[in-house]
């Protein structure tokens, strides 16, 4: 099969073959963006670009692209879990730069 999920600080990322699907957060919102290269391995294309303000919705939006991408429902459940723990813990991160978060003080 060859899925696999990475987390790191700045976004979760799926990826499978050629179809890779990113989480990430920004101001208030969580961006879900659905990229693939074409059969010749040309430059990447967005297939789907998502914002959702609500981090349930965005968790359920990851686990649905991996369906399509995968075409396996239980390999969108484990990604969907998987992002949905990284939004957890990017919630417990401490906002500003010395904390890796996002930055939520006015200047």
């Amino acid at each position: 099969m060859g899925e696999f999920a990475v987390s790191g600080a700045d976004a979760f990322v799926w990826r499978s073959g050629r179809a890779e699907i990113t989480l990430s957060h920004s101001d208030e919102s969580w961006t879900v963006v659905y990229t693939s290269t074409g059969r010749l391995l040309g430059p990447r294309q967005i297939v789907y670009q998502g914002k959702h303000r609500d981090a349930t919705y965005a968790a359920w939006d990851v686990m649905a692209r991996v369906v399509l991408a995968s075409r396996d429902e239980d390999e969108g459940l484990r990604a969907g879990r998987s992002a949905a723990q990284w939004i957890k813990a990017q919630r417990r991160r401490p906002p500003g730069p010395s904390g890796g978060g996002p930055d939520y003080g006015g200047r």
